[in-house]
């Protein structure tokens, strides 16, 4: 049998260059646009991935880019050439909705195809993706002095709007996202030409809490994805497994949708997306556990996990720096070692930065979710958290020397948070001590296992408190 796969990119590259949300959005979503036109002219083929039996997705008014970088099909005598020749149609047409020259799109955009005869019953996907990964090192980076496809997403880029959401309409900014569960006012209607004066307006501030000015951009992907890969037999169980990805991507849309974020790209095991850090009654954590739950449901029976990368940003802070804080997130900490973890960081206004890691399995994980979620803040919260954290601190040796004992943990704070006004925080402190207990529990060699449990109070503080 006959393959033909195709890569396309330089994504990543493209995405670098955004300064606004909408440029971000329509830097993905461009790649996202011309896979589903070069695809839509093979629909009769017969694709290992992605999966394309549901016609709806080549319907506009999706909102997400559902095509990946990647295809890879069963061919028929004559179709390399077919494919050549539509990938040329497809930069044509793009040249006059973008109304950049074709010459230089042909040049940026980094396209290659790759054709192989394969032995009956071989996996495809993990025979190509070696020569694909290597047509990609190959590529010939073209040199030119001005990026114009840049410079028109910072433009017009209504033709991709109206492509993904059914009409012309701007993609939300930063400010919208992240204040996306203030019901009272519509933060739209205040902005201006400079999106982020619109934290200036009175009518906003009796209604900002700190973590409004702060945005939350995820990397998502999936683990031992290659070993579910190698894993899969024939026609049938390829189409089972790009379904499930489709499908993914499909309904953790609508959890991102129904949290106020926006998905910048959902293909494969991939998710990348804008969301608020706090809305209504749940965090950024919160949202993550129910995408993650949607996958582990698809992949139940496999090895496969889901890992996060999760950078929340201050808004002056340049969008690229927590693309790649996110990114970084995700691939250097959540995917290094063991993985299923999310890895999350806070970027203070003040240009200060707390992290930590957390693997999704076990009780940790649990404790952490609970913990970093459910208090409420009281009087007086950043004063009694910051109490917390130098009571912790300062007596570190002792909390190592009782760790393994949850009763003493719990001594330990009753005894020096005793006041009246600390009562309505019993739930809470039942919550730390049963965080502090399992990050010593799992802790591996060379780990201060207090360090999660700063990070976490920070985050507690920085959504409950009111100072910023």
């Amino acid at each position: 049998m006959t393959y033909l796969a195709l890569t396309i990119g330089p994504i990543y590259k493209t995405l670098k260059d955004a300064k606004k949300t909408r440029e971000l959005w329509g830097g993905s979503y461009i790649f996202s646009y011309m896979m589903k036109q070069i695809i839509a002219q093979f629909q009769e083929r017969e694709f290992v991935v992605p999966y394309i039996k549901d016609k709806s997705m080549f319907e506009s008014g999706k909102e997400i880019g559902l095509f990946h970088d990647r295809f890879i099909f069963e061919a028929q005598e004559g179709d390399r050439d077919k494919l050549e020749t539509r990938v040329d149609e497809v930069l044509h047409y793009l040249s006059e909705d973008t109304k950049v020259d074709y010459d230089f799109l042909k040049k940026y955009f980094q396209i290659s195809i790759v054709e192989k005869e394969l032995k009956e019953g071989a996996n495809p996907i993990v025979e190509m993706t070696p020569y694909l990964d290597t047509a990609e090192l190959f590529i010939e980076v073209a040199q030119y002095q001005e990026n114009k496809l840049t410079k028109m997403l910072k433009g017009n880029n209504s033709f991709l709007t109206k492509e993904a959401f059914g009409e012309k309409k701007s993609f939300p900014s930063l400010p919208e996202i992240a204040m996306s569960d203030i019901e009272e006012v519509n933060v739209k209607a205040l902005l201006k030409d400079d999106e982020l004066e619109v934290y200036d307006n009175r009518e906003l501030k009796p209604y900002l809490k700190p973590y409004h000015k702060y945005y939350a951009i995820v990397h998502a992907d999936g683990d031992s994805m290659g070993k579910v890969v190698s894993s899969l037999k024939n026609r049938d169980d390829f189409q089972k497994f790009s379904k499930k990805l489709f499908e993914y991507g499909q309904e953790s849309h609508k959890l991102i949708k129904a949290f106020g974020g926006e998905t910048i790209f959902a293909g494969g095991d991939d998710l990348l997306f804008f969301a608020p850090v706090v809305s209504g009654e749940k965090t950024i954590f919160e949202l993550c556990d129910e995408i993650s739950q949607g996958f582990n449901e698809a992949f139940k029976g496999t090895e496969a996990t889901l890992s996060f990368g999760i950078a929340m940003q201050y808004y002056k802070f340049p969008l690229y720096e927590a693309l790649e804080k996110s990114r970084g997130l995700l691939f250097r900490d959540a995917k290094s070692g063991e993985k299923d973890n999310i890895a999350f960081s806070v970027t203070k206004h003040s240009g200060q930065t707390f992290q930590a890691i957390i693997h999704k399995n076990g009780e940790l994980y649990e404790n952490f979710r609970l913990f970093s979620s459910n208090l409420k803040g009281g009087e007086d919260i950043d004063n009694f958290l910051h109490s917390i954290h130098h009571k912790i601190e300062s007596n570190k040796p002792l909390l190592k020397e009782i760790a393994q004992s949850k009763e003493q943990l719990q001594n330990f704070f009753d005894n020096y948070f005793n006041e009246e006004v600390h009562n309505e925080y019993r739930a809470f402190f039942e919550q730390l001590v049963a965080f502090i207990y399992e990050s010593y529990r799992v802790a591996k060699e060379g780990e201060n296992p207090l360090d999660k449990v700063y990070a976490t109070l920070r985050f507690i503080k920085f959504v409950q408190g009111d100072k910023s």
